[in-house]
């Protein structure tokens, strides 16, 4: 028989769905300290390096310094995504827990130029998942299939905004923690990596001149217990070009 060549498919998602608690002003210019709960947005960096989600959390954030002066600390039990949308349609719990905060320092140095410094921790645990496909997606289908934990920390700072006329955008991570059996080693590695990226750019009338720069530690030998491959917590980077540039999607 002829195969069919439609595909029809829908999706109820939550990908906002909370509350927010206002807890008080703590300036006469109206600094203040809120509380939100609930499925969210949440990015850790200017360019979503790190982890930038839709998803289930509890997040403290407020101002100082009359605005000059932001900061966020937030603690996300992950969900599990629609395999083929990637939309937060059910409430299932990916075994994955998250803590992430920054502070950001407006007109750091020179005025236009914004400084941050952030930190991340995930610890996913011991799983094996299967899509909505079929497909194993937990642990990685690399290597031995042996469900493993993975506790990884993040410490890092970067910058975004203007000095003069150059533009400029970075940011820096480093990469701590250990994977307790690593699929290709087959035993327990030490996590040490680390990523760098340099967006800079020149307004001529109505053209921007921009080059962009990234790097990613990698692992010459997985067999040395050290795991030097960098790998961010939930990456969803605006960079070289925005999120359905070239670069991103390959």
């Amino acid at each position: 028989p002829r195969k069919k060549q439609d595909r029809v498919d829908y999706q109820l998602a939550f990908q906002e769905l909370f509350g927010e608690y206002h807890l008080r002003d703590i300036s006469k210019n109206y600094d203040f300290i809120s509380t939100r709960t609930g499925i969210q947005f949440y990015n850790n960096d200017f360019r979503g390096m790190l982890f930038a989600d839709n998803n289930l959390g509890f997040r403290v954030f407020g101002t100082l310094e009359s605005n000059r002066l932001q900061y966020n600390l937030s603690y996300f039990e992950m969900l599990n995504k629609d395999t083929n949308s990637g939309l937060n349609t059910t409430f299932q719990f990916k075994d994955e827990h998250v803590v992430l905060g920054n502070v950001i320092r407006q007109d750091t140095f020179v005025k236009g130029y914004n400084m941050i410094f952030n930190f991340g921790f995930s610890a996913e645990e011991s799983s094996i998942e299967y899509n909505q496909n079929g497909v194993i997606v937990r642990p990685a289908p690399i290597g031995s299939l042996t469900p493993h934990n993975v506790k990884a920390g993040y410490v890092g700072f970067g910058g975004d905004g203007h000095i003069g006329r150059l533009n400029i955008s970075h940011q820096f991570y480093q990469a701590f923690g250990r994977d307790d059996r690593n699929a290709l080693a087959g035993r327990s590695q030490r996590i040490d990596a680390r990523m760098l990226s340099l967006e800079l750019s020149v307004d001529v009338d109505w053209m921007r001149f921009r080059g962009s720069y990234f790097y990613a530690s990698g692992d010459d030998d997985v067999y040395d217990g050290k795991a030097q491959g960098f790998d961010a917590i939930f990456d969803n980077p605006n960079f070289a070009g925005g999120q359905f540039s070239y670069w991103v999607r390959q």
